[in-house]
């Protein structure tokens, strides 16, 4: 800051005329003022003279005697100089170190001061603004101005720059800037400290390398284990196993690849028989799904090298293979290409084998997500938040939760924890998870959060800066199903692959529906706007003439209409300016004489009167004047358009006997013209029916001259409606990459969220591609559920926050068992390590986050709880079994027991039942997947066709089982009673079965993992576990817990048997063997099942 810019210097000029006045005097620039003898001594830099004081000499004496006065030059007249003054209250030797956070640079970047909210720039910013240009005497040292508050302790103080205040206080020791706020009005005395003056970056990213915080983290390293490594060693086992695979399968030779006749991208490999039936061999043996991915390539998978090498390193140097999945046949197998290979043509002979390219895909973006976290790029706390260090919080903005445009996102009013849970991921310094148990309106909280996130974003960029993420395609796709923010739905990154390409694209469906919401209001307005025919048919008739074709004749008549039409809009008050009128006017004059001459001049007859004259001597001396004459009258009566001189010329020579050599070299000249003025034009069309510059030139200034003012009144509405539907009828395809390139929200999987698309759509952000793909805020729905592996991808990506929101009391994260036990076992791992691959990083963050907000008083948990879901009796159920007896919160109910009311025969006024299969009917059985049982599959089959053909299609089923065995054999059952079918080789619901009434899945069968985030009318839990064995009393520890599991088998697991009896609306109906719920062991094993026993007949005793 330079003194002259400072705002409080005072208003009063002191004139100073001096002798000798030299040039170099700088305006704006500081003075010094010292007594000499009776005038005073002045000096800038190297420029020196001495003053006379004009007037308040007795002022200006006592200023310069106390030495406190800094002086400005402000302007210069002849040897005259005006200074302006800053009185100090006194002049401090004091050393300043001023920290800077988070917060500071979040304020200024709403305002606009910086471009971006980190802290470096904010720390240049205040230097420019706050520490004096003009270096103290000694050069090491700056200078400040600063005051204090008349109202707080000592230890609070304000800086004065150039236009702005900042307001400091000392906390632990610390100086810190509080906020930096405009300097406005007089303020109170000012003095100046000169020292060793900085604003420090007091970033959490820097607080993290002091030593104190490394001390921490290498302390919990040493006693827990890293957690970030031992998820490294998970991942590296994985992709052991890929590699081992591969080696297992081997490669199959192909001699020929043809197109398969009749199939689009399909080619069939011709293979010799016994290598054919050794690969399946080994197939089936590794247990290979026939969606797996396969590679085909000239030459054999190395395995001694290529397999050896870590992700990454492969050979890049080979042709890009052709990868797809294989269809076996009897003396060859198909190879349908993945989607983005079908524009390559396999190789004529070569071989099949394992495709490694996928595993390799995950396996380094997983190692580049570790990196990114461990180098702290984004969120420096991250790392120390992942390895169960409490790291220092950023200092930021508190924000409003919700908005008036985030409340319109909720069905009804929302909740205190939900309105809290927006709060809390708005304002955390770093990480926030929401908890949402069944049916709690997390996905409204989701939808909510993306419009308050795009408005936090203030006069930031607001393009491409929220990621919304899961681990699955169904989870992204239902977090993005109410995204609209701003008017604009979410941007769709990636799929699911073959299955995918009959979906849904989120941008596609937006602009289809925007279109026809703008049809029907377009409609409405043109209906009763005069304005409307007339503008599009002056709209229509303009873009012909630019477009179409058109012989003279019919140009001639566009341009009548147009002038027609322009007349129709001057009656009603639209008029184009008098000079653009003039224009058309005598554009329009000329056009008719053009068309008039035209049409007089028919070639035949004209030329056959040019080639009558007579242009030598004896030849006119014949009949030359009558020739001259007959021709002057016809093009006369023709209206053609001739110079004067010719005019002269004909009518001359009409009168005269004898014509003079010049006369007639004269006529000559003028005979060739005129034939060569009415030869035929044989341009090529598009050059010959072309409009002159001149015409299109008006044509665009007539358009202007009437869409420019309309757009700016209100009579303009129709037209600019109109411009819009066009763009959306007529170039969706455009549309659509506009409002792709605009939307604030992306959403991918985790996975997808750093593939090529990803990629591909950044750098329309002008992203610096060395840096990576990166968000400002990174949400991902059912987090629970993702290995921390695959979730560690997308949160690498966050710049300034991290929202978790899932529910560890649902289905656990996707890890494989046996990594697990080989880990455990190869590393000698600990309990408390083992303990890190059974627990999702979901729970590990609940528990954690708690036990630090009672360190740092910083909330980042929030539990949603009022469900909407089901029935209150159920709800209540649901809390007790899952939550309550965990430690969690009361899950309450929001909606009364009447709103699900339903008339179901055999269950009316019944929430819950229990339909008993007893154990004479047959017990169950283990068929390779799993468990299974034939009377319950029967039962459950012949009670959802009653139900379902009583109550007809209102009413949507859902049939759950622990087991796949168990659900093929309930889907053969239907298809007995006739609502299953058999389609593609697979029994799947009959189609008069799938939808109900509104369109929503009437009839599901499936696992538990098949339901999460599902809900249905009814219910029906097929136990299957139907058994007499015994525990005796005295068995205990292990061996018991042995026993149990044997058992009851799944229904031991809490998760998934909340997940099961949370899917309903108004009824859950339990099918299986009562007796497996009755007694002390099944509340010991399965204490969710026998509760709902006693449930059910709770029900029945109170006559419901």
């Amino acid at each position: 800051m330079k003194l002259g810019d400072f705002p409080l210097l005072s208003s009063e000029l002191v004139q100073f005329t001096c002798d000798d006045l030299g040039t170099d005097w700088q305006i704006g620039e500081a003075v010094s003022v010292q007594a000499h003898g009776n005038d005073y001594l002045l000096r800038q830099g190297d420029s020196v003279c001495v003053g006379e004081v004009e007037g308040r000499q007795d002022r200006t004496a006592l200023q310069v005697q106390r030495g406190l006065t800094l002086w400005v030059l402000r302007n210069r007249h002849g040897e005259v100089l005006h200074l302006q003054s800053l009185d100090l209250v006194e002049q401090i030797q004091l050393d300043l170190a001023i920290s800077v956070d988070e917060a500071i640079a979040e304020q200024l970047a709403s305002r606009g001061e910086i471009s971006a909210p980190d802290v470096p720039t904010t720390v240049g910013w205040l230097n420019e603004q706050f520490i004096s240009a003009e270096k103290a005497p000694h050069p090491e040292m700056d200078r400040v101005f600063l005051g204090r508050f008349d109202n707080v302790s000592d230890e609070s103080f304000v800086l004065f720059g150039a236009g702005w205040r900042g307001n400091v206080k000392q906390e632990a020791g610390v100086l810190k800037l509080m906020s930096v706020t405009r300097l406005k009005g007089a303020t109170a005395r000012v003095a100046m400290a000169v020292g060793k003056i900085s604003f420090q970056d007091a970033s959490v990213a820097v607080r993290l390398q002091s030593t104190e915080q490394r001390a921490l983290l290498d302390a919990a390293l040493r006693d827990n284990g890293s957690y970030l490594r031992l998820w490294q060693e998970y991942g590296a086992l994985e992709w052991e196993q890929a590699r081992d695979c591969a080696r297992e399968l081997g490669s199959l030779r192909f001699n020929s690849a043809e197109l398969v006749e009749g199939e689009l991208w399909a080619w069939f490999l011709k293979v010799d028989a016994d290598h054919l039936k050794d690969f399946r061999k080994r197939w089936k043996a590794l247990g290979l799904a026939n969606t797996t991915q396969v590679e085909l390539g000239d030459r054999e998978l190395d395995l001694d090298s290529e397999l050896e090498d870590a992700p990454g390193k492969a050979d890049r140097t080979r042709r890009r293979p052709v990868r797809g999945v294989l269809r076996f046949e009897r003396d060859g197998v198909v190879l349908v290409p993945s989607q983005d290979r079908r524009s390559e043509r396999p190789p004529t002979k070569g071989f099949i084998y394992y495709s490694l390219s996928g595993d390799e895909a995950v396996q380094t973006r997983r190692a580049r997500a570790r990196q990114s976290i461990n180098e702290g790029r984004r969120l420096p706390q991250l790392s120390y938040l992942l390895e169960g260090v409490a790291p220092p919080s950023a200092r930021r903005r508190q924000l409003d939760g919700l908005s008036t445009y985030a409340k319109s996102c909720f069905k009804g009013v929302p909740t205190k924890r939900q309105i809290e849970a927006l709060e809390k991921a708005i304002n955390t310094p770093d990480i926030a998870l929401i908890v949402g148990p069944p049916g709690t309106g997390k996905t409204q909280v989701i939808a909510a959060l993306q419009r308050r996130l795009a408005e936090t974003l203030g006069e930031n960029s607001l393009q491409h800066q929220v990621l919304i993420s899961s681990y699955q395609h169904d989870a992204v796709d239902n977090a993005l199903n109410r995204a609209e923010v701003f008017g604009l739905p979410a941007v769709r990154i990636g799929g699911r692959g073959r299955r995918y390409e009959g979906g849904v694209d989120p941008v596609g469906v937006w602009c289809e529906r925007k279109r026809k919401e703008i049809s029907v209001l377009l409609d409405a307005i043109q209906l009763n706007d005069p304005l409307t025919q007339p503008l599009e048919e002056l709209d229509r008739r303009i873009t012909a003439l630019r477009l179409a074709s058109m012989s003279a004749q019919e140009r001639q008549t566009q341009f009548e209409q147009i002038d027609i039409l322009l007349r129709q809009l001057f009656d009603l008050d639209v008029r184009l300016p008098a000079q653009v009128k003039d224009r058309w006017d005598d554009f329009l004059a000329q056009q008719q004489r053009v068309e008039t001459q035209r049409q007089a001049n028919e070639p035949a007859g004209l030329v056959r009167l040019l080639r009558a004259l007579r242009t030598s001597s004896i030849g006119f001396a014949d009949d030359g004047p009558d020739r001259a004459h007959q021709l002057e009258r016809t093009l006369r009566r023709s209206n053609v358009k001739l110079q004067d001189s010719e005019w002269g010329l004909l009518q001359r020579l009409s009168v005269v006997a004898h014509a003079t050599e010049a006369d007639l070299a004269e006529l000559d000249a003028f005979k060739r013209s005129m034939l060569d003025r009415l030869s035929p034009d044989y341009r090529p069309p598009q050059l010959k029916q072309a409009l002159s510059g001149e015409a299109l030139g008006l044509l665009a200034d007539i358009e202007h001259a009437i869409d420019a003012p309309l757009r700016q009144s209100r009579r303009g509405i129709s037209a600019v409606v109109a411009s819009y539907h066009a763009a959306l009828a007529q170039a969706p395809n455009e549309a659509a990459r506009a409002v792709r390139e605009y939307a604030s929200i992306v959403g991918a999987t985790c996975q997808q969220s750093a593939g090529n698309a990803m990629s591909s759509l950044k750098e329309l952000s002008d992203l610096d591609a060395s840096e990576g793909i990166e968000f400002d805020t990174v949400v991902i729905d059912e987090a629970a559920r993702a290995n921390p592996l695959d979730l560690f991808v997308p949160m690498a990506m966050a710049r300034r926050r991290i929202i978790l929101v899932g529910d560890h009391r649902q289905l656990p994260h996707l890890v494989q068992r046996e990594l697990e036990d080989e880990l455990i076992s190869r590393q000698s791992l600990t309990e408390a390590q083992a303990k890190a691959y059974e627990q999702s990083l979901f729970e590990r963050l609940v528990k954690q986050l708690r036990e630090q907000e009672k360190v740092d008083n910083i909330k980042r948990v929030v539990m949603l709880d009022t469900q909407y879901r089901m029935h209150p009796t159920l709800g209540d159920f649901i809390s007790k079994q899952f939550y309550e007896s965990e430690g969690l919160d009361v899950l309450h109910s929001g909606r009364p027991a009447q709103d699900f009311a339903h008339t179901i025969p055999g269950y009316q006024g019944k929430c819950a039942a229990w339909l008993d299969v007893p154990l004479q009917d047959g017990k169950e059985t283990f068929l390779k997947p799993g468990y299974q049982r034939r009377a319950e599959a029967i039962s459950i089959a012949k009670e959802v066709k009653r139900i379902a053909d009583s109550c007809g299609p209102s009413l949507s089923i859902g049939v759950i089982s622990f087991y796949r065995a168990q659900c093929d054999l309930i889907l053969d059952a239907l298809a007995d009673e006739g609502l299953a079918e058999e389609e593609d080789g697979e029994i799947r619901i009959a189609r008069s079965y799938r939808q109900t009434e509104s369109g929503d899945e009437r009839l599901r069968v499936g696992t538990v993992d098949a339901f999460q985030g599902k809900e249905f009318d009814v219910v029906y839990l097929s136990v299957v576990r139907a058994n007499d064995v015994v525990i005796p009393d005295q068995k205990d520890g292990e061996e018991r817990e042995r026993l149990l599991n044997s058992k009851y088998g799944h229904l031991r697991l809490a998760n998934r048997m909340n997940v099961a009896m949370s899917r309903q609306r108004k009824l859950l109906v339990a099918v299986g063997a009562k007796h497996m719920a009755e007694g002390p062991e099944s509340e010991e094993g399965v204490p969710a099942l026998a509760a709902f026993l006693k449930l059910c007949r709770k029900e029945i005793a109170h006559g419901r």
